[in-house]
C-alpha cells in the first residue's frame, strides 16, 4: 500500500533529509515508513544530493526561461549541459510553463484532451488518422526524449473526421471547443 504523504511529513523530509542512508532511515522510523519510501519521497521532491550538485545562477534561470517554451527538456538539457531532472524541476519550481508553444501539441498533451492513453494516440498517429511529424526533426523513441509535433490544424481535422471516436466524459472539452472553434491555444 502506497503512503500518502502529508505536507507535514514532506516539510519534515525537506528538512532532515542530508542526502545520506542514516538520515532516510531516521526519517523513516520517525514518520513510520520504510527508508524506500523516504528515498522515493526525496526523489519525488526533488530534493536528493549530489557531490557534483551545482545550483543555478541568475544567467542560467534567464536561459532556462528562454528555451523550455521552444525545445523538449531532454534537448534544454543538452543545450545547458545540465541533467534533464534538473531542468524539469528547476523549471516546475520557476513556475515556467513547458506548454508555451504556438499551435502544436505533443502526443501527450493531445492524450490528455482527448482522454486516452499516449498508446491510443500513437495507433491514431501509425494508421495516419491523426497527422503527426517529429518535433525539430528527432524522431520520438521509446525511451522518451524527442517528441511527436501535432499541429492545431491536424487535431482540428482528427476530431472533425473522427468524433466518435471520443468519449464524453473523458475529453477536455473546454479544448475540444476551443480547437474546433479556432482559438489559437
Amino acid at each position: 500500500m502506497n503512503h500518502k504523504w502529508t505536507s507535514e511529513e514532506q516539510e519534515i523530509v525537506r528538512r532532515d533529509y542530508q542526502g545520506t542512508n542514516a538520515s532516510a532511515e531516521h526519517i523513516a522510523r520517525h514518520l513510520g515508513v520504510t527508508k524506500h519510501a523516504v528515498k522515493g519521497q526525496v526523489q519525488k521532491m526533488g530534493i536528493s544530493f549530489h557531490p557534483d550538485r551545482k545550483g543555478w545562477t541568475a544567467e542560467e534561470e534567464e536561459r532556462l526561461s528562454e528555451l523550455i517554451t521552444k525545445f523538449p527538456p531532454y534537448l534544454v538539457a543538452k543545450k545547458m549541459k545540465r541533467g534533464l531532472n534538473s531542468v524539469v524541476v528547476k523549471s516546475k519550481r520557476m513556475g515556467l510553463s513547458r506548454r508555451a508553444r504556438d499551435g502544436w501539441f505533443t502526443k501527450r498533451e493531445v492524450a490528455n484532451i482527448l482522454g486516452v492513453d499516449h498508446k491510443w494516440v500513437q495507433s491514431r498517429i501509425d494508421n495516419k488518422a491523426l497527422k503527426a511529424s517529429y518535433h525539430n526533426g528527432c524522431k520520438p523513441q521509446k525511451n522518451g526524449g524527442a517528441c511527436w509535433h501535432i499541429e492545431q490544424k491536424g487535431l482540428y481535422d482528427f476530431i472533425r473526421r473522427y468524433p466518435d471516436e471520443l468519449v464524453g466524459r473523458n475529453v477536455d472539452m473546454i479544448q475540444i471547443v476551443e480547437i474546433l472553434a479556432g482559438i489559437q491555444l
